[in-house]
């Protein structure tokens, strides 16, 4: 056990090393392992959690430190649901206005006697017996999240004392700094790429945002409406179940990109996106033109008469391509993209883009 003084304020190395952390992957090496040490816990945890839009808990990054790694997947499967510990944290991602502790504290040798099954199918294979944790819940731009770091004892060691968890929650101002950061960052990389997306699509679209585990982090009314979810039979979208099945036969890397149209639940186009967060987790950008705009255009584009070329061209300025760009999308010279434009013009019988894009809706 440390010779760590709990009666003194926590030493200025420690702060130190805590604040140094800089990315999800150094949680273990700058907050758990010298907490471990200090407060002579035998293992640690670092557990992200969040509600997504469809209203389900999740769990993002987590790191562990300690003699059985095996732990952490087990009770994010199965017994995080009874461990009265993380109980509030839980009923907290359901209802933010509940308040919600920073520390939570306890030791399991009562629920070892009242609840037999979570004694007997985790806190004993894996010798947990006491816990001391900080939870920090966020309201991010983009989602609600807990983030919980929490140190662990085993069942015949003694209790956390009330001096070491006061020595503890003194360091809950570093651990809520480094976390709010960290959760900072991920929001810049999403709301950057959403931006991207937005500039380029318009301000008609919707968006939504998967992780790596092809859960929903995030989305906009526009994008869940367009797929079909967020309503009483959101699990059964047809288009949602098409998105997840492009996404784990396609090429995952970042920048890695698909688009295809759909018809049900209604006419909608679909471009995946994948993308690296700002600690290098995988995400991947669904943004939809729903509605069917692109769908209308398409077809003004026939009752206009455009050619097949032309209505490629047509298509890349609802993208708010310039000529150049659309140009070199479509692997022709700047100076065939403007007399394809100028044919457009005669055609629809407008002289601006915004005239083009108007008539062309109108008339569908």
């Amino acid at each position: 056990m440390s010779k760590q003084s709990f009666t003194s304020a926590p030493s200025a190395s420690l702060y130190e090393k805590i604040l140094s952390c800089d990315g999800l992957d150094d949680i273990g090496g700058h907050i758990l392992e010298p907490l471990v040490d200090a407060l002579g816990a035998t293992s640690a945890v670092f557990i992200q959690m969040f509600a997504s839009p469809l209203g389900d808990r999740h769990f993002g990054a987590h790191s562990y430190v300690g003699h059985k790694p095996g732990s952490v997947g087990v009770y994010l499967d199965e017994f995080h649901k009874l461990d009265p510990v993380m109980r509030p944290a839980m009923d907290w991602l359901d209802d933010p206005k509940r308040p919600l502790p920073n520390m939570l504290t306890g030791s399991f040798k009562r629920i070892l006697e009242q609840n037999s099954y979570y004694g007997s199918s985790f806190l004993q294979p894996f010798d947990v017996g006491h816990v001391v944790a900080f939870v920090l819940p966020m309201n991010t731009a983009f989602e609600t999240q807990l983030a919980c770091v929490g140190f662990h004892r085993r069942l015949d060691d003694p209790a956390f004392s009330a001096d070491q968890i006061g020595w503890f929650e003194r360091l809950g101002p570093a651990l809520r700094s480094v976390l709010y950061v960290l959760a900072a960052k991920e929001a810049i990389t999403l709301s950057e790429t959403i931006a991207m997306a937005a500039k380029e699509a318009g301000n008609d679209f919707g968006f939504l945002i998967f992780d790596e585990d092809l859960v929903i982090r995030n989305a906009n009314a526009r994008g869940m409406e367009d797929i079909g979810v967020g309503g009483a039979d959101s699990r059964g979208s047809s288009l949602l179940g098409e998105i997840k099945q492009k996404l784990l036969g396609c090429d995952r890397s970042e920048g890695g990109a698909l688009t295809f149209r759909a018809d049900m639940p209604k006419p909608v186009e679909v471009e995946i996106r994948n993308f690296h967060s700002a600690d290098g987790r995988l995400f991947h950008l669904v943004v939809t033109n729903g509605a069917g705009k692109h769908h209308a255009i398409d077809g003004a584009c026939r009752k206009f008469g455009l050619t097949e070329r032309e209505a490629e061209v047509v298509s890349r300025i609802a993208a708010g391509k310039c000529n150049a760009s659309l140009s070199q999308e479509l692997g022709i010279s700047l100076r065939t993209g403007e007399n394809h434009l100028r044919s457009i013009y005669r055609k629809v019988g407008v002289g601006s883009r915004t005239q083009l894009l108007s008539r062309l809706l109108q008339i569908h």
